[in-house]
């Protein structure tokens, strides 16, 4: 893993908050890794498009929350000693993010069809 490290979320505010990737954050992560989280976002995007037709504030608020917290969790894995960074960060994000929006629109869903 670099030496610099990475960062999710810095401070107390940020960390408190679930849709934030902070700029810092960002920074600090690989063209590489920058480049495959963006891939595996459009490929969640495109997959769930009609969800986005239906209610876009509501879907572009979940899509944050999730990839914020597929970036934390492919963190910690990026971090076990027995890992391999950036790549172990990255596999771990793009199984993680379509999980997270999958069942995020599973819930939507139902809670739409229970009103």
């Amino acid at each position: 893993m670099p030496a610099k490290g990475r960062a999710t979320a810095s401070n107390a505010t940020a960390q408190s908050r679930e849709d934030i990737l902070n700029a810092r954050a960002i920074s600090t992560l690989g063209a590489g890794v920058v480049n495959a989280m963006s891939a595996v976002g459009a490929a969640v995007i495109k997959k769930h498009r009609p969800a986005l037709g239906k209610s876009p504030d509501w879907f572009w608020h979940m899509f944050a929350k999730c990839e914020a917290k597929a970036a934390r969790v492919a963190e910690q894995a990026a971090r076990d000693p027995e890992a391999c960074g950036d790549a172990t960060f990255i596999e771990v994000y793009a199984a993680q993010l379509p999980k997270l929006m999958a069942s995020a629109l599973e819930s939507h869903e139902k809670a739409l069809k229970a009103k």
